[in-house]
Parts: structure tokens; sequence; C-alpha cells
């Protein structure tokens, strides 16, 4: 008898998708009606709760939340930030929610001293405050505050200065074309194009001393639109911060979560910059650049500064000085915040809906708009729980600390709660900028976007021109026989954690528009009612999707995740990826991962046509239901890894 082989990830994979419709008992032949995911006589009562619960998140309250919660600049580990703790559990109490705090302490080196200096041809402190803008009274006291990038080593230095453009992998080779090198040098580059801890890491790989980062106005600036406070654009003296960790998590933990007397690893041993990294503004960064000569840039490197772009070494020369607390104070406290509705059939089914409260600034858009919304939308679901009308599973209304500095509140629950979320996590609903601009947009895991999509189908759009829906194709000019895109997941907000660790579906939406203050002292408030969001109503819709959202997932009798989508996106990967593994030549079995989609589809779609057909003819037992349940929750757990993505 021959060896009896495990189950390869794609046979079980494609197992959990049929043993799902089996259980479900099959009824060929009939159409999906009314809401998928429910049986027939559910989802009238379902449709007439979305309605109701839809009616109740309030632009009123919503600009009080945002005027409160940025009222001043609150970055993780200070006692600003323990403010808007305060304020969010303060609130969620009132409405009747369950609330809890988790604190987490968690390595996280404030800087007490940020200086740089233009030492040659002449001497130049620069004033790196922002300073106040007329008319907005939060950026007197924000503006006052000076950091340097979140992670950045400790160090003062002097050299001569490099702009290396993006500071990207291929921009140092550039350079090395160019017979340029940064061994020894300051170097300089514009934000964009990729992460700024990529940059710290290359700048670090490729031998420079210190890296000052800056916004070019060619990407967010006056080339763009009016600046602040004219229009929404970053002005001259806008200071983008920012993390340079290239990870997730206290990094002192990496892997289990940061509770009071926990182990840590070595400060010397972790992958953090070794390098002082200082945020600059376009002005501070003109007065370094103007003078800069050397080899001629390639065209394609020059930016929007009122002079000609010079790649250098010299004659500029630039000092940099970064001292941190490491000494003393580099372990804060941070507070995840939860208001819980108790499920009332499937009280260990968990839909989370969660938000990011620490910023850089004030953080009206990054990320108190997100906030706002979790708040509107769990004031609107404690109101029906209050009525009666309490879900079948566990809703959970997160707000999470330290995402700024690399997504550290979500991953430090994720790593402390691995065990529950795995068994029970049925979906992550993620708000990160839920509204700074008229343009709506989704994304996340394929498997919840049909849902996405149907929600917002209800949902009137705040310009009063239809349903978000409606609103979101005509602003995309799609074709009738598509869908508005969708971005996939990656990385950068909370979700990381919940997805691409532990499985668990996810998705996030928003209104989108112009960031020109992203990550400085002026994403405001007053900001916000001139320019993103004047009447706050998109605060309230964004909060309208997420308790309909929230709602529809927690009371589903099948989870309505459509793993038909997920096959078909997979498809319009495989292209690209076939031309990846060529170029770098690979020999890797693509025909092999196109059969496995294949199956994987043709098994969804089986499920899809037996879920609804046996829905339509309420058919199916609760025990039927709950057996297939426990098999789609598994769905996404195959195509996971506990290191996440690489």
């Amino acid at each position: 008898m021959g060896r009896i082989r495990s189950p390869t990830p794609r046979q079980r994979l494609v197992r959990q998708i049929v043993v799902a419709g089996f259980l479900i008992l099959p009824a060929p032949g009939l159409a999906a009606q009314g809401v998928v995911g429910y049986a027939s006589r559910a989802a009238v009562a379902q449709r007439s709760l979305e309605q109701s619960v839809a009616r109740r998140p309030d632009a009123a309250r919503a600009a009080s939340h945002s005027r409160a919660l940025s009222a001043r600049s609150h970055i993780a580990g200070t006692p600003a930030q323990a403010i808007t703790r305060d304020y969010v559990l303060d609130r969620m109490q009132e409405w009747g929610l369950e609330t809890e705090t988790r604190e987490y302490h968690v390595w996280l080196p404030h800087s007490t001293e940020t200086r740089v200096w233009r030492v040659s041809p002449d001497t130049l402190e620069l004033v790196l405050a922002e300073g106040p803008i007329p008319g907005d009274a939060v950026t007197a006291e924000s503006g006052q505050i000076v950091m340097a990038n979140g992670y950045s080593g400790a160090g003062d230095v002097s050299s001569e200065l490099v702009y290396v453009h993006y500071g990207l992998i291929e921009d140092y080779a550039r350079l090395d074309s160019l017979g340029v090198s940064v061994r020894g040098k300051v170097a300089i580059a514009r934000y964009g194009r990729s992460f700024r801890g990529i940059k710290a890491r290359e700048a670090e790989r490729n031998g420079a001393i210190a890296l000052l980062l800056y916004s070019d106005p060619a990407d967010d600036g006056f080339t763009r639109g009016d600046v602040y406070p004219e229009g929404p654009m970053r002005p001259s003296t806008a200071v983008q911060r920012g993390s340079v960790m290239n990870g997730a998590g206290d990094p002192t933990t990496p892997g289990w979560a940061s509770v009071r007397g926990a182990r840590r690893l070595p400060i010397d041993s972790l992958r953090v910059p070794r390098i002082p990294v200082v945020p600059l503004s376009w002005a501070n960064a003109a007065e370094l650049m103007r003078d800069m000569r050397g080899a001629p840039i390639p065209q394609e490197w020059q930016g929007a500064l009122p002079f000609r772009y010079h790649v250098g070494p010299g004659p500029v020369r630039a000092r940099v000085l970064v001292r941190l607390d490491t000494a003393g104070s580099a372990v804060k406290s941070i507070w995840n915040t939860y208001g819980t509705i108790r499920g009332t059939e499937y009280p260990e089914q968990l839909v989370i809906l969660g938000a990011h409260r620490d910023s850089w600034g004030p953080g009206a858009a990054d990320d108190v708009s997100g906030t706002v919304s979790v708040l509107e939308a769990a004031r609107a679901v404690a109101e029906e729980a209050r009525v009666g009308r309490r879900p079948k599973r566990t809703i959970v209304f997160a707000t999470w600390d330290a995402e700024e500095w690399g997504l550290i509140g979500s991953t430090e629950y994720v790593e402390e709660d691995a065990a529950r979320l795995t068994k029970g996590g049925v979906a992550y609903l993620n708000q990160d900028v839920a509204a700074q601009g008229p343009n709506f947009g989704g994304g996340g895991s394929p498997s919840l976007r049909a849902t996405l999509r149907d929600v917002v189908k209800t949902i009137n759009d705040p310009s009063g021109a239809g349903s978000i829906y409606s609103v979101w194709r005509a602003s995309r000019a799609v074709p009738d026989t598509t869908e508005p895109a969708m971005g996939d997941p990656g990385g950068g907000s909370d979700f990381a954690g919940f997805y691409n660790h532990l499985g668990i579906p996810h998705v996030d939406w928003g209104f989108g528009g112009p960031g020109g203050v992203y990550h400085s002292a002026y994403d405001t408030h007053e900001r916000m009612s001139r320019f993103g969001d004047p009447n706050f109503h998109r605060h309230a819709a964004a909060a309208r999707v997420g308790a309909v959202l929230a709602l529809r997932l927690a009371n589903a009798d099948v989870l309505p995740y459509d793993y038909v989508e997920f096959a078909r996106v997979m498809k319009r990967h495989l292209s690209s990826t076939e031309r990846a593994v060529r170029e770098r030549g690979w020999q890797l079995p693509l025909d092999t991962l196109a059969r496995a989609i294949d199956a994987m589809e043709t098994a969804a779609s089986a499920l899809a046509r037996v879920r609804d057909a046996a829905l339509a003819r309420n058919a199916a037992s609760k025990r039927a239901r709950e057996r297939a349940n426990t098999a789609l929750l598994r769905v996404e757990r195959a195509l996971s890894r506990a290191e996440g993505l690489r």
C-alpha cells in the first residue's frame, strides 16, 4: 500500500468550499433571491433592520466628534493620546456598549531633540516647526511639534549632501552609473513611490550617515492645486512625519504581545534604522538643495522647487542631530479601546469594525475621520440593540493605538488573541481615512467585495445624486459589464494582522480626495470643514456603510463570502505573475497554479448555487448552516501563513 499523502493547501481550500456547499443541502435550479447569505424569510427582516440603522448616523454628531478628537496633536505614547482614549470610551459607555481598554507597553522611542543645519557654503539652522496658519487656531499648538521620523536612529553627523530622488533601489543604481556615492554623505530624498521605511533602509545600505525626507511640491503641493489655507494642498512649511520601521508591531516583541513584563529582544538586534532620519518641509529642503552642484540630474529627477536640481555631492554640507529618549523612557503605554455588542446566537464569532486613533498631528483625516465613522456606526448599532434588535454574532467596535508607528496596537491585539480570532473571526472592517473628499472607493479581500457593493447600493450618496454605488460607478465611467475597481490587500493599515497573518477576510471603504496635508500639523478640523467634508455628510455616510455591513455579516444565515470573485481576481493577476517569473528566470509550475484557481472557481460556483437555492427555499437546517459556516471560516485561513507577507 502506498504512502498516504497529506492534502495540499489547494486541496484543503477546495475541500472547505465544497464541504460548505454540501452541508447546506442542495436544491438545484433556484436563483438567488433577497439578500445573499439569508433565508428568504430572514432577508425581509434584515432589510428592515438595515434601513433603520442607516438612518441613525448623524453628520452633526460626526462634526462634534471630529472637533473633539482633533483638538490637538495626539501622537502615540503622549498624554494627548490618552485623552482620545477616554473620549471614545466615554461615548461608547453612554450608548450602552460593553467597553474594554487594553494597555500594551511598547518600545516607542520619541526624539527629545531634532535639529538640522546647512553648514556650508554658509551656516543656517533650519526652522523645523511648521508654524501657525491664519484662521486655524489648532495649528498654533500643533506646529510646534518637532520630531524625527518614527524609529529614526540617533546621532549628530555632518557631511556633504547628495540628492537621491525618491531614494529607491533603482535610484541608487542610477547614481552608481553617474559615479556618485552616498557613502559617508547625508542623503536627501523625496517622499513618494514607496514606503518611507524602504527609503531609510536603502540609504543606510548604501552607506549614508543620515537621511532627510521632504515633500516635493510636484507631488502634493502647489503644482497640484491651491495650498492650505486657500486650498487643500501642502503649503511650503508642512512636514510629513511618519515611521521608518519596516515591519508591524512592537519590534522588541515580534510574534508575542507587549504586555507588562513581556520578554524583549535586545535593542541592538532590532531591524530599525541606525542613522538619523528627519522629515523636512519643501521650504527647508530648498534651503539645502538650491546651492547643490555636481553631476547633472536625469531629467525625470527634477521636481517643482524653483531652481535646477543637482545630485551633488556638495558644495552644500548639512548637519543632522537627533537625540532619543532610549536611555530612560523609550517603552511607553499605548491603549486600544473596544466597544462590544454580544451576539445572541454565536457570541464566539466576531465581526470587528476598527480604526486607528493615533495621528502625527491633529489628524482630522488620518485617522480621526475613521474613528468618527466607527463611533457613529457603534452608536447606530447600539440603538438598534436597545430596542431588541441585537446581532446574532458579536460585533466589536475597536480603536487602535500606534498604527502610525507600524500597525502596533492592532498587531499586539492579534498576537495576544490569535487563537480566539482564528477560531471565530468572521471579518475585519477597516476605516483608515474614512472621509477627506467626494470620491468613494473600497477594497480588501475579494470574498467581501460583492457584499460591500450590495450595501452601498442601499445608501444614498452625500451628493444627493443617487446611491453611493451609482455615483461611484458614474465617477469611474464603468462599463455596464464590469464593476468599479477595488484595491487588493497589501499592508500599511490595521487589517494586515487580521488578513495577512490569520486569514480573516477584510474590507475597507471611504471617501477620498486631495491629501495634501498628509501627516502634517495642518490636518485639522478647520481644514476638513473647508475642503475635506464641509458638512460632515461623508463621515456619516461612511458610518452608515459600516453599521449596515457589520450587521449584514453578523446576522447572515450563511456567511456571504464570494469565492467566485476571489478566484477571478487571482486569474487577473496570472499574466503579471507569469511575466515577473520570466523576468527573474525562475522555474515555477504556473500551470499548476492556473489549474488550482480554476478548481477554486468551479467549487465556489457550485457553493453559490447550493447556498442560494437552499436559502431561497428555507431548506437549510440550523445545524447545516452552522456546519457550512464552520467550513467557510477555514477557507482564507488556508491561504494565509503565520508569518504574513514577505
